[in-house]
């Protein structure tokens, strides 16, 4: 009995390794689509050259809702917010070391609308 006790625990673990294995594998996939996705649109709707971007890096938030940092060669260093909420990217905001000397795109980033996806 205590066998078929201990075979069935390892199982259990196993099943349970399993699944989470599969869930960090879609979660970084998801964050590398996020990426991607974001850097394209980036290049076609501000004219960024893909060599300006310095890190693009996809984390998830407490809300449940993807955060995208963006740092571009260049900048002051700042880094960019986008967020993801409900399959769209929008711009969120700006964390620099000087609150006087502000990147060139935050100002650009703020005044054109940056959506993608759908609602």
């Amino acid at each position: 009995m205590k066998k078929v006790l201990v075979i069935l625990a390892l199982s259990l673990i196993g099943l349970l390794s399993f699944a989470v294995g599969i869930s960090y594998a879609e979660l970084q996939s998801s964050q590398q689509k996020s990426e991607k996705q974001l850097v394209t649109m980036l290049e076609k709707q501000h004219g960024i050259n893909k060599d300006s971007f310095l890190e693009v890096k996809a984390s998830f938030s407490l809300q449940h809702r993807q955060v995208i940092k963006v740092r571009l060669r260049g900048e002051p260093a700042i880094t960019y917010e986008f967020i993801q909420p409900n399959q769209t990217i929008e711009y969120s905001g700006s964390v620099g070391t000087s609150i006087e000397k502000v990147g060139e795109q935050d100002a650009l980033f703020r005044e054109m609308p940056l959506k993608v996806g759908e609602n």
